[in-house]
């Protein structure tokens, strides 16, 4: 069982120590949510082609990702993520619903991506901060 899983097991277990019910437990523990549902309420009119040339990627991909028949690296989803505006709960679920690896504050990249997130920074701001840092941007570097 992942440390995560633990520590939101031993969660619940406290909160109902302190007299939570079961009807609230139950709904704090609702089953995570689709790529598609946590994407679709940001879209508004943009189609899923101006999503894929915003975030980096193909309309196909795009397509693949919102019918769950593809995980992309990580990378694509937090372009995606930035590219919608996302808060940092609803790009954590995004990682995690496409078995990708949360943000954590350990990795000082992680950190910044966090900040960028916090800040509502736009993608092409966030790989600014990222590469002042030093840090490989979300944005595919051109080959030469």
């Amino acid at each position: 069982m992942s440390s995560d899983k633990v520590r939101g097991t031993i969660r619940m277990i406290d909160e109902m120590g302190k007299g939570a019910s079961l009807d609230e437990m139950l709904k704090a523990s609702q089953p995570m949510k689709s790529i598609s549902q946590l994407i679709l309420p940001h879209l508004g009119d943009m189609s899923y082609e101006t999503l894929g040339v915003l975030a980096g990627t193909s309309r196909a991909n795009v397509y693949k990702l919102m019918d769950g028949r593809s995980h992309p690296e990580q990378d694509v989803l937090l372009r995606i993520a930035f590219t919608l505006q996302m808060d940092v709960e609803e790009t954590q679920q995004l990682l995690k619903s496409a078995h990708r690896s949360q943000l954590t504050a350990t990795i000082p990249r992680d950190v910044c991506l966090l900040y960028g997130l916090l800040n509502r920074l736009d993608l092409m701001e966030m790989d600014e901060v990222l590469r002042e840092k030093g840090f490989k941007p979300l944005w595919p570097e051109a080959k030469t």
